[in-house]
């Protein structure tokens, strides 16, 4: 019973596909001075740049001790800069720092060579349901640990 579980099990490719993507981002974003846990953020700040340190942390899905840890890590290293928010003084906003700005193109070839290598071979109307169905299971996941509302 357990055995045929775990065959068909969701969860257990999602986590085979998340080790196999860090080992591939932990390697190419090493060559560019960036750690396997900086990259979402700073994809997060290339997307939307001037993010608070809570919205920074409402969408890695991740408590605010750890937002505030990768980012001085990533402050100290040059890659990004908190400044205060003009009106709202007690808020951190962050920006990019000259180092990850001049590796943005770097940075999302990497990304995006990663993809393609992903979704190969994947007809495009089978990959739209793949992806409608992992946002579906997102969805289903905040709602099973009460995360609320999280903007993307």
């Amino acid at each position: 019973m357990y055995k045929k579980f775990a065959e068909d099990s969701v969860g257990k490719r999602i986590h085979i596909l998340f080790r196999l993507s860090m080992m591939n981002v932990r390697d190419e974003m090493k060559k560019l001075g960036f750690g396997a846990g900086d990259y979402a953020f700073l994809a997060a700040l290339f997307l939307d740049e001037g993010l608070s340190q809570d919205e920074l942390s409402r969408r890695m899905r991740v408590d605010k001790s750890y937002t505030a840890r990768a980012l001085a890590k990533l402050e100290k290293a040059g890659m990004v800069e908190r400044r205060p928010d003009p009106e709202k003084h007690r808020i951190k906003r962050v920006f990019l720092g000259k180092k990850a700005l001049d590796n943005k193109l770097d940075f999302f070839n990497i990304l995006q060579s990663w993809h393609k290598t992903l979704v190969k071979d994947i007809d495009k109307d089978d990959l739209q349901k793949v992806c409608t169905g992992m946002d579906k299971m997102i969805t289903n996941a905040e709602v099973f640990l009460d995360l609320g509302e999280i903007k993307k």
